[in-house]
């Protein structure tokens, strides 16, 4: 099982490590952003998130492996001025294949169902669906490159995003960059062999169905960008990374009739939107947030 499992890592390690030494089994997070506020309003909320992924393997030879896991976050906050606060849950599930083309290509086809909402009334209204491919160039052990695209139906309409991303590791191992844009970079200098600091970015997109007497027959479309520097230690146990970042982030929450929807999204364009928003716009706040990631090494014997 252990062989199997170092198997399967290897082989993923490209895409979802972005690295040729590690990959990230579970990471788990706390983030709050404090008195956020509303637009044209003295009134603040306060966001907090929960977030959890999880990554289990199932080898089936040397050249494939089946992924697995899933995705699973909280967000409590207020959605307008003067309302109760609301939950809002997002589930999704990961469910593909990674397969090694050439000693040089190799691919990630991964289906991503998705449960998203405020969970009062699950129904099939609920389900959405999205899927993800990437294909990776090794240049060799510390460059590879990514091409892909992120594709779905959510509340709000269908999408396509475009992804492009770079691996880069130096000679001497202290300087690190990954990124899959436009979602994910990462930028990191290792000050000791236990301490990194470094920077990242998050940007996400993501739609919620709402059944709740202040905006009947709703739904709720947050864009997220999420900019932070880092303190990681590993010091208490190896394989678990802790974090803490502090930064700023941008949040929408917009609420719209469950009808009113875009024609197309082409990141970052949209087609035919001319929706009307049914709540406050929120501004910018600070952040901060506690990290944990259970970090396996594939330099492991």
């Amino acid at each position: 099982m252990v062989n199997k499992l170092i198997l399967f890592l290897f082989l993923i390690a490209p895409l979802l490590s972005n690295s040729q030494e590690y990959v990230d089994i579970l990471d788990v997070s706390y983030s709050k952003s404090d008195q956020t506020a509303f637009d044209n309003s003295s009134d603040k909320t306060v966001i907090s998130i929960f977030d959890s992924k999880i990554l289990t393997p199932i080898v089936l030879n040397k050249e494939t492996a089946i992924i697995t896991g899933f995705d699973f976050s909280i967000k409590d906050l207020q959605l307008d001025v003067n309302t109760a606060y609301s939950k809002l849950y997002y589930t999704r599930i990961k469910l593909g294949v990674n397969s090694q083309h050439s000693e040089r290509w190799s691919g990630i086809y991964v289906l991503l169902p998705i449960i998203s909402s405020d969970y009062k009334k699950l129904s099939l209204d609920d389900v959405y669906m999205g899927a993800l491919a990437v294909l990776t160039y090794k240049k060799h052990a510390r460059l590879n490159y990514k091409f892909g695209v992120y594709t779905g139906n959510e509340a709000f309409g269908f999408y396509v995003t475009p992804l492009v991303g770079l691996y880069y590791l130096s000679p001497n191992s202290n300087f690190e960059f990954s990124g899959l844009l436009p979602g994910l970079f990462d930028l990191n200098y290792r000050l000791s062999p236990k301490t990194k600091v470094g920077i990242d970015y998050k940007g996400s997109s993501e739609g919620f169905k709402i059944h709740d007497a202040q905006f009947p027959n709703s739904y709720v479309e947050n864009n997220t960008l999420e900019f932070a520097s880092y303190l990681q230690n590993n010091a208490l146990i190896e394989n678990i990374l802790f974090r803490l970042k502090v930064g700023f982030t941008t949040n929408t929450y917009e609420v719209y009739a469950i009808g009113d929807k875009i024609d197309l999204s082409i990141t970052p364009l949209k087609f035919g939107d001319n929706r009307t928003v049914l709540n406050s716009v929120m501004e910018y706040s600070p952040m901060i947030k506690l990290q944990a990631i259970y970090r396996f090494s594939l330099n492991t014997k």
